[in-house]
């Protein structure tokens, strides 16, 4: 497994270790970015997708029909 070095300030070190340690709270961080990066992409391949080939509803419409349904059904 390959090491990395961060550069933190004494303050950011010290919260870090408050919060778990240090070598976790760097690889959380990591993960957390590695998720916020894979995200963007899937959204930015799907805003693509929907380019090509328009959805008819926008999502917010889709909510609002699917709480009528469930309002319809409940009476």
């Amino acid at each position: 497994m390959p090491t990395v070095s961060v550069r933190l300030t004494e303050e950011e070190k010290k919260e870090l270790i408050e919060y778990g340690g240090l070598s976790k709270g760097v690889k959380e961080g990591v993960r957390l970015y590695l998720k916020a990066q894979k995200s963007r992409e899937i959204f930015r391949k799907l805003e693509e997708l929907q380019k090509k080939n328009p959805v008819r509803t926008a999502a917010e419409k889709e909510v609002e029909l699917i709480r009528q349904d469930r309002e319809d059904r409940a009476r």
